[in-house]
């Protein structure tokens, strides 16, 4: 396997290997950076069987990784019968800030899970509650991404899953911000360096986020039964 394409970065990677009817799941991380890091990792997996019933598997625990270095966290293996279904999650948090470095995810058979496998996963990953991803590349987007942290991590209602804050080059020296959550722009606008510009976009951004949050709650009570 190749990793060349995620230089100077912390990377996540669930790997699979399936044997007969078992699954083997293995959490590696891979720390390409040129520093060491202490570092946090939760690795999940739920299996809905064909009967409808649930299990799930969770383990958790600190680690540290040498520059450069490739390191196995842990390793489950779960039986997997052919109308099985089975969502995996890896997250790896900074120790010293809680932010969320880095996630890997796996589906097996996704059509087969329903609604009945939400609760559990909320369960599952409610301590990413409250942490942002930082994938800013210029001084402009680190500096709005410092803004929005400190903002952010004190609100009382923060949103269930992970925020992600990243940056899109554009044509000359501009560029464009995203407000990431679930894998879904909730908002975005074009770098600028004010100061008081990258205020009004925090204002901006934190409503967005609200918004977003309110109309998500509101579809999850409609569903429940």
């Amino acid at each position: 396997m190749i990793y060349g394409q995620d230089d100077k970065k912390v990377i996540a990677r669930l790997e699979n290997s399936l044997l007969e009817n078992q699954i083997k799941l293995k959490a590696v991380v891979m720390n390409n950076t040129a520093v060491y890091k202490e570092l946090n990792y939760l690795l999940v997996s739920i299996k809905k069987n064909s009967d409808g019933n649930l299990s799930n598997n969770k383990q958790s625990g600190k680690f540290s990784v040498n520059p450069n270095e490739v390191k196995i966290l842990s390793e489950i293996s779960v039986n997997l019968e052919p109308k099985d279904a089975l969502k995996a999650f890896l997250y790896i948090r900074d120790e010293e800030n809680q932010n969320l470095i880095a996630k890997d995810s796996l589906e097996i058979n996704n059509t087969f899970f329903k609604r009945k496998a939400a609760k559990i996963e909320e369960d599952a990953v409610f301590e990413l509650k409250g942490l942002t991803i930082d994938e800013t590349k210029t001084k402009v987007g680190k500096d709005f991404y410092d803004l929005f942290y400190m903002q952010y991590s004190q609100l009382p209602d923060k949103s269930s899953g992970a925020v992600t804050i990243s940056e899109l080059p554009l044509r000359g020296t501009s560029g464009q911000i995203n407000i990431q959550i679930e894998d879904k722009i909730v908002y975005s606008f074009m770098t600028n360096p004010s100061e008081d510009y990258l205020k009004e976009q925090l204002a901006a951004s934190l409503k967005y986020i609200k918004e977003f949050n309110v109309k998500k709650n509101l579809i999850k009570n409609e569903f429940i039964y």
